[in-house]
């Protein structure tokens, strides 16, 4: 037998099993488990129809996982729109979806809380530098983290007037 010849395509069942073992471990979206088994050599065409049946069980459900996504990012990095926008991209989940999950998410939560929230470790590690630097940073760590210029002024506007919850 030669050493060159390629390994046979995966099975339908072996597929499946791929698939479900990686969502013992978190909820993912459609994309990354393609990209699972891209990396595992299986061929899109054979694993349609296996994601085709996650989905339609409801075990691979894409707006249900960005609203996971959101929320625990949300709880652990708050992001501002535009950059858990780029996360959820990053992740396969289509702009539709995305939209309609951060449309939701701005009715439920202020922008400027979530910034502060954000922000408040980060101005604890700036303690004793120049006002101006903190601002700068502060403000430069805010938009990185997708939020809007004017959402980070506002979350920055009493930094220096001995606002203390900052």
């Amino acid at each position: 037998m030669n050493d060159d010849t390629p390994a046979p395509p995966p099975s339908q069942e072996r597929i499946r099993e791929i698939c479900l073992t990686s969502l013992e471990h978190r909820m993912r979206s459609r994309r990354e488990l393609e990209r699972i088994l891209r990396r595992k050599g299986v061929d899109a065409d054979a694993a349609a129809p296996v994601l085709d049946r996650l989905v339609e069980v409801g075990l691979v459900d894409d707006e249900q996982f960005a609203r996971a996504f959101v929320a625990s990012r949300q709880r652990t990095r708050p992001r501002g729109a535009r950059g858990l926008a780029a996360e959820l991209a990053q992740r396969g989940i289509s702009r539709e979806i995305a939209e309609r999950v951060l449309a939701d998410l701005a009715g439920e939560e202020d922008a400027v809380a979530t910034a502060r929230r954000a922000v408040a470790s980060k101005l604890r590690s700036l303690a004793g530098r120049p006002q101006k630097e903190v601002r700068r940073k502060a403000e430069q760590f805010l938009l990185r983290r997708g939020f809007s210029f004017d959402v980070a002024r506002e979350a920055l506007r009493d930094l220096g007037e001995g606002d203390e919850d900052l």
